[in-house]
C-alpha cells in the first residue's frame, strides 16, 4: 500500500515546482488540530488547546512563509480539504489510542462515513485523498 502511495506522489509532482511549504504548512495544521482534538477529548484539555492554536497560528502565518499564486486561489483550500479528509482521523484515532480505522459516531462526518460502512475505515480513499491533496500545490 505504502508503495502505490509513494508511486502516485512521484507522478503527480512537478519537481520543478518550489510550493512544497503549502502542504507541509495544510499537513501540519491538520495533524496538529487531530492531535489537539484527541487530547482534549482524552481530558489534556492543556496540551489540547495548545496544540489547536498552534494548528490556527501556521495557517494565519502561511502567506508569510509560502507565496501564493493569487490567480488560482481556489486550488488551496481544495487542497486543504483534500489533506484534511487524509489526514485528520487517523492523527485524532492515534492520539486517542483508538484503531487508525476506527469510525466514530458522534459527528456528521463519521455519521456519512458509517453509512458508506467502509471495511477498512476508507484507508485507500484517505491516502488517495492525501495523494491528491499533496500534489495541487505543486501543479498550479
Amino acid at each position: 500500500m505504502k508503495y502505490i502511495i509513494i508511486i502516485l506522489l512521484f507522478f503527480t509532482l512537478n519537481i520543478s515546482a518550489q510550493n512544497w511549504k503549502i502542504p507541509v504548512l495544510y499537513g501540519s495544521s491538520i495533524i496538529l488540530n487531530g492531535i489537539g482534538d484527541g487530547l482534549n477529548d482524552n481530558g489534556q484539555k492543556g496540551w489540547g488547546h495548545f496544540s489547536n492554536a498552534v494548528s490556527i497560528s501556521l495557517l494565519v502565518v502561511s502567506p508569510f512563509i509560502a507565496e501564493y499564486n493569487k490567480d488560482k486561489w481556489w486550488a488551496y483550500p481544495i487542497s486543504y480539504g483534500f489533506l484534511r479528509v487524509g489526514l485528520f482521523d487517523w492523527t485524532y484515532n492515534i492520539t486517542r489510542g483508538l484503531p487508525v480505522t476506527y469510525i466514530g459516531n458522534s459527528s456528521l462526518w463519521d455519521k456519512g462515513m458509517r453509512k458508506l460502512n467502509p471495511p477498512d475505515g476508507f484507508a485507500v480513499g484517505r491516502a488517495v485523498f492525501f495523494t491528491v491533496g499533496f500534489s495541487i500545490p505543486f501543479n498550479i
